[in-house]
């Protein structure tokens, strides 16, 4: 089969959740998948839909023919796998529906976390330079014909803030395209490159990042678990889906333990992967036979964690970054009026 345009995280929720209600329904795969192919938009999806069918028709498993196809990431294909030897391939594609809608919005509201105060503070800075450089110099020389003087301090101001404010907007230039080169060459080369070498950084100390960790974490932990997949299996497949250093080490740590013959609780608890209350609630759903609902539990409850700390690191910025806008006009304001005063004082 042909490798054709990969299904990405929305288009996945959709093709997984479509999966589910067919399975529900006893609708044949087959079938279905040629009734979505024909509704389809996307070509080269309709193309893989179409393929899919003509392979399951032959007798193919379900997961062999999206492992072919080539546009399924391992973590849907080994679920799938999962899910059809276990027969809980419906409930498992309905999990990995929600898991993938949880994605999408996660990675928008990163976006647009990062996109919005940037494009705002590049404006400002903008705007700052235009000011200082080109509107306060001609100020300066209208009142040195009218016979006033401008302030000595709004003089080394207007002189200080053209100087950094030009040099901010050039160094954020220098460093946009720095970071698309460093991005299109570790495009090639993906793996110990300096762009990964950095995000990796800047995750292992983000909190945000470590929710989302933990999150996915439990997301696959609570979907593998109900398809009778031992603990270890079930942490080595969430480690292959967490992009967290961190936590990865602590999975790890995790499969680890219990490779060792102690509990899930035993093992998480040394692992540290959660703690306080998050911990409590493993531990208590460990004990009662409930792991699978407090994981889940968990998992909604990292997601939920996760938006609201996007929305919070949103509500400060642009907040700081208008006032800085505002604070630097009304002092260009004032260095413009205060001698503007003098000049209409003398008049009268």
């Amino acid at each position: 089969m042909k490798k054709t345009q990969p299904f990405t995280d929305l288009t996945l929720s959709k093709f997984c959740l479509q999966t589910s209600m067919l399975l529900k329904s006893a609708t044949p795969l087959s079938e279905g998948f040629l009734l979505m192919a024909k509704n389809s938009k996307n070509q080269s999806h309709a193309n893989t839909l179409k393929e899919m069918a003509k392979q399951i028709e032959k007798g193919i498993p379900f997961y062999q023919a999206m492992e072919e196809s080539s546009c399924f990431p391992s973590y849907v294909v080994h679920m799938t796998r999962l899910g059809e030897n276990t027969g809980t391939l419906d409930s498992t594609m309905e999990k990995l529906s929600e898991y993938y809608e949880q994605e999408y919005y996660t990675k928008e509201n990163l976006r647009r976390a990062i996109t919005s105060p940037t494009i705002m503070l590049f404006m400002l800075m903008t705007i700052l330079f235009v000011l200082f450089t080109k509107v306060m110099p001609l100020f300066s020389s209208v009142y040195n014909e009218l016979g006033a003087t401008v302030p000595k301090i709004a003089t080394i101001a207007i002189k200080t803030g053209g100087f950094l404010s030009g040099f901010a907007l050039l160094l954020s230039f220098v460093l946009l395209l720095l970071f698309l080169f460093i991005w299109l060459y570790s495009r090639r080369q993906k793996e110990n490159t300096l762009f990964y070498k950095l995000l990796s950084f800047i995750k292992k100390h983000s909190s945000i990042s470590t929710m989302i960790a933990l999150h996915r974490f439990c997301s696959v932990m609570s979907t593998a678990y109900p398809c009778g997949v031992d603990l270890v299996s079930a942490c080595t497949l969430a480690k292959s889906v967490v992009d967290h250093s961190e936590v990865q080490d602590k999975i790890e740590q995790c499969a680890y333990e219990l490779e060792q013959g102690k509990s899930f609780a035993e093992a998480v608890q040394h692992a540290e992967l959660f703690m306080d209350f998050d911990l409590q609630l493993v531990l208590t759903g460990a004990k009662t036979g409930q792991l699978e609902a407090s994981l889940t539990h968990l998992d909604e409850e990292f997601n939920i964690r996760t938006y609201d700390a996007i929305q919070s690191l949103i509500s400060r910025l642009e907040p700081a970054i208008v006032m800085i806008l505002a604070v630097s006009t009304g002092f260009i304001l004032l260095s413009v009026m205060l001698p503007l005063v003098g000049v209409l004082s003398s008049i009268g």
